[in-house]
């Protein structure tokens, strides 16, 4: 077994050394080959090398000998900027007529930096699908038969597997809180998640600062698929300025545009703008309730068929 490993000095982490750890632990005499390369556009040219017969194996003299590689793993990271993800784009394109050239696979097994909100979590990202990717490559060439079994499963590289598509599961909320303004805000923390309780929905709460914190807090609950909706809670009183009236637009736009974006409900408990505390107060239980109720609502119109 020959298996071409091809890795990026962009990257942030040795995903080439991770990669053949792994497949040392199942196959301790694959015969490894493994190339390193600036960046991600260079990834393709360098595994069409090893895939092609006579590209494998660099002798004393400097010339190219002996069988191409069965399968090659092609490992970068692409950037958070736009034009990084524009280059990991044309580097999968050149993968595509790579393997279709040569008859082989690549398995490309990139993590994007902007897939991860810390260090620790992007390595975490790294390592699992680093792992996962290198046992398919060895599943591919010893016994390709065996991944049928796997069809439908809804198997993942990075991150845990999403199942099956059966049907049934438990709608899930989440719930973003501001704390500005808690004595209001926690009761209605607790009315949203008594409301939620008594739907059978599970719940996810995040707290905030304030109502101008949610949109980015609420992105991160949108892009967990495991996540049906977003409640958002939190009182802006009036004060001596139009502070609350540009605090409480901007997020409302803002929630808007994002519920458009992940095609999921995202409602709004928010009190304000140009309310009282004392209106804030009476309003609370309210706000809290019909938010609620109106992302499980919404989940159960959007799961309807033939409306």
């Amino acid at each position: 077994m020959r298996i071409g490993i091809v890795d990026t000095t962009f990257s942030r982490v040795d995903m080439g050394a991770i990669a053949i750890d792994e497949i040392r632990k199942h196959t301790p005499n694959a015969e490894i080959e493994r190339r390193t390369v600036p960046g991600i556009k260079d990834l393709p040219v360098e595994c069409k090398r090893l895939l092609e017969a006579g590209g494998a194996v660099r002798t004393a003299s400097g010339e190219m000998s002996g069988p191409g590689c069965d399968i090659v793993m092609a490992l970068g990271m692409v950037g958070g900027a736009p034009i990084d993800t524009q280059c990991g784009h044309e580097a999968s394109l050149g993968m595509q007529k790579a393997m279709l050239m040569t008859g082989k696979h690549i398995i490309e097994v990139f993590v994007h930096e902007n897939e991860a909100w810390s260090e620790a979590e992007f390595k975490s990202i790294c390592e699992m699908r680093i792992r996962k990717h290198a046992q398919n490559a060895i599943t591919l060439i010893t016994r390709p038969d065996a991944l049928v079994k796997f069809a439908g499963k809804g198997l993942r590289q990075g991150r845990e597997d999403e199942g099956p598509a059966e049907g049934g599961r438990r709608l899930k909320l989440g719930i973003v809180v501001g704390r500005f303004n808690d004595e209001i805000t926690g009761r209605m923390k607790a009315k949203a998640l008594e409301a939620a309780a008594g739907a059978g929905a599970e719940t996810v709460v995040l707290e905030v600062p304030g109502v101008y914190d949610m949109p980015l807090v609420v992105k991160k609950l949108l892009m967990d698929k495991r996540i049906d909706a977003v409640v958002t809670l939190g009182a802006v009183v009036k004060g001596d300025t139009a502070h609350d009236e540009i605090i409480t637009k901007d997020a409302a736009r803002r929630l808007g545009d994002l519920s458009l974006e992940f095609r999921k409900p995202v409602t709004l408990g928010i009190i304000g703008h140009n309310v009282s505390w004392e209106k804030a107060g009476e309003r609370a239980d309210g706000y809290a309730e019909r938010a609620t109720k109106a992302a499980i609502g919404l989940v159960n119109l959007l799961r309807q068929e033939g409306y």
